[in-house]
């Protein structure tokens, strides 16, 4: 295992986002209009939350075939987001491709295509045991989209990810005591860097592969003291031994 390299370092190696230009006209416009809306609550302007779900990957090959994953179904962040647009903030929603999503969290767990039936006139419609819950699903996004309140950014690697994260961060300072971020995501711990990654696929032809990961950057410091430190932050820690979640809390 390689010491972790300092975050600056690490976001000058990484490979850039690929929509990076389109992603920060989205965040300064989403900011900007929810930080001058009036809070629904009372008392001032709306607040603004980022809540992040799901897992990063890490890629094992540049042009990537393999990867370690941080296994989240993300479920606390989208079940999470829902609270906090019912409780009048904006929520800037940055989530794994794939894992659960805003309004889906309570939906059944069969398969999509089981929630609908075809009719005798070959329509298709909500089937009559799932109407309820999809209709309350559907109107409650349908409101939040309307209302400009909810902005979905996904990620699927560690790199995309902290980009985002940094983007989001830098955007939001602008919010000051207005900010929160609720850290759902399950963050990988290490990594391979971009620059030390194999190009191709790894040939299982050349028998056992030995491989060093070095540590990623510990970010939630430099978003508190650097990119949004007057945001209040909340994160999460997993841990199966209670003796050691006590000295972490």
């Amino acid at each position: 295992m390689v010491a972790a390299e300092d975050p600056e370092s690490f976001f000058a190696a990484a490979p850039p986002l690929g929509d990076a230009g389109a992603v920060a006209a989205r965040l300064q416009e989403f900011v900007a209009r929810n930080s001058s809306h009036p809070s629904s609550e009372g008392g001032g302007r709306r607040r603004v939350v980022c809540v992040t779900s799901g897992g990063t990957t890490v890629p094992l090959e540049q042009r990537c075939v393999r990867y370690i994953d941080n296994f989240s179904s993300g479920h606390r962040g989208a079940a999470s987001t829902e609270y906090f647009l019912k409780a009048g903030y904006a929520v800037i929603f940055v989530h794994r491709r794939g894992s659960c999503q805003p309004f889906c969290s309570f939906m059944p767990d069969d398969s999509f295509l089981n929630l609908f039936d075809v009719t005798t006139e070959s329509k298709v419609q909500v089937a009559e045991s799932h109407a309820t819950v999809v209709k309350k699903a559907v109107g409650e996004y349908c409101k939040a989209i309307e209302e400009g309140s909810l902005l979905k950014l996904p990620f699927t690697t560690i790199f995309e990810y902290l980009q985002l994260l940094k983007m989001v961060a830098t955007s939001m300072s602008s919010v000051s005591l207005h900010g929160l971020f609720y850290l759902a995501a399950a963050v990988s711990d290490f990594y391979v860097p971009w620059d030390s990654m194999a190009k191709h696929k790894i040939q299982s032809a050349g028998g056992p592969l030995d491989m060093r990961l070095s540590q990623v950057p510990k970010m939630l410091p430099v978003l508190r003291n650097q990119w949004a430190p007057l945001a209040f932050c909340v994160s999460f820690k997993v841990s199966f031994s209670s003796r050691m979640v006590i000295p972490w809390g």
